[in-house]
């Protein structure tokens, strides 16, 4: 006897229609789909709900501090379906709200995908900022039902899987935060950076915002001299003490990355503020990537990455590399490739 979901409403090739849908582990059935004189649009669904039926399906989630990144992976690399939800999944903002936005994230798969409201992936593969301190993540993992099979590593080390393809390189990944990690000739993988914020994650959207807030207040006191930039802050955050405050003991990164969109965009009319903080962030950047093993070819990922990059090839000449894949990517490698990376 072959087992259906409930009749679902789905969009697929541009028609929307109802189908019955094989739960997991039933043969492969004729979709029944009305979808008003669309029988291509019915054998389409119908090869591609059989194509994945019976098949193993890896989730994998990239969490920071901004968004929530998931996608379905066949075992050979096959993108089978992606989401993001606009919010962070990153273990140092917190626990909780971190697998409930996962959870979200699953959902919106399983709707990607026409799959049942029930249904779980053979394996959950999760690369999140803030993994790496034990009681955050014991915390985390307890929250798990052990038939999700999870697999929990840091967020940058999915990136440098996926940059280099997990081949020898370097990652240096600056969005909310920012982490540098490496993988040499040996196999061996490597860390700096990615201490966290406030004390840590220097160059980063957070830490721009940070030294944005900090260049205002010395403005308040008479230290630095008005311009563009100091200005379109004021108006961003208030002049009265008590406005200026709510930012001057703000310590979520999600928050004060908000700000950085603005240095770039003043610095990009030749603020000299603006100009001054970008340069510090590159610094900064330079001195992550000096830590690593030398000659390492380098990708520059995060959305902080990218702006700062025509600044940080300068630098570094041809050692810069176009990102191979992204940290979805990378954590389907850890998976397939470098399952002696992710305990």
């Amino acid at each position: 006897m072959v087992l259906v979901s409930e009749c679902t409403d789905v969009i697929a090739f541009g028609q929307v229609g109802k189908i019955y849908l094989p739960m997991r582990g039933s043969p492969a059935i004729q979709v029944r789909a009305r979808i008003g004189a669309m029988p291509e649009t019915a054998r389409q669904m119908t090869a591609m709900i059989n194509r994945i039926v019976g098949m193993t399906v890896i989730m994998a989630v990239d969490g920071g501090g901004s968004r929530c990144r998931v996608a379905a992976f066949d075992t050979g690399g096959e993108v089978l379906a992606r989401a993001t939800v606009d919010e962070h999944a990153s273990l140092s903002l917190g626990v909780q709200d971190t697998w409930v936005h996962i959870q979200a994230g699953l959902s919106a798969l399983r709707r990607t995908l026409g799959f049942a409201p029930t249904w779980i992936p053979d394996r959950l593969v999760m690369g999140l900022a803030g993994s790496l301190q034990e009681g955050r993540r014991a915390e985390f993992l307890s929250l798990i039902p052990a038939r999700f099979s999870p697999v929990l590593v840091t967020d940058g080390l999915a990136q440098l899987m996926g940059a280099t393809g997990g081949k020898p390189g370097i990652c240096l990944a600056i969005g909310t935060g920012s982490v540098l990690h490496w993988l040499d000739a040996e196999g061996n993988t490597g860390m700096a950076g990615g201490w966290g914020f406030p004390v840590g994650d220097e160059g980063s959207g957070a830490w721009l915002g940070m030294q944005l807030i900090r260049h205002y207040l010395w403005h308040r006191d008479g230290k630095v001299k008005q311009g563009s930039l100091i200005n379109a802050v004021e108006q961003r955050i208030g002049s009265s003490v008590s406005a200026i405050q709510q930012w001057s003991t703000q310590s979520q990164s999600s928050v004060l990355a908000q700000l950085a969109p603005m240095i770039f965009e003043h610095a990009s009319q030749g603020d000299e503020l603006a100009l001054s903080l970008l340069e510090e962030a590159a610094a900064v950047a330079l001195e992550l990537v000096a830590l690593a093993p030398a000659g390492l070819p380098v990708c520059i990922v995060g959305g902080i990455g990218e702006q700062l990059k025509s600044e940080l090839t300068r630098s570094l000449g041809t050692r810069v590399q176009r990102a191979e894949g992204d940290a979805l990517h990378g954590l389907w490698q850890l998976y397939a490739h470098h399952p002696q990376l992710c305990g």
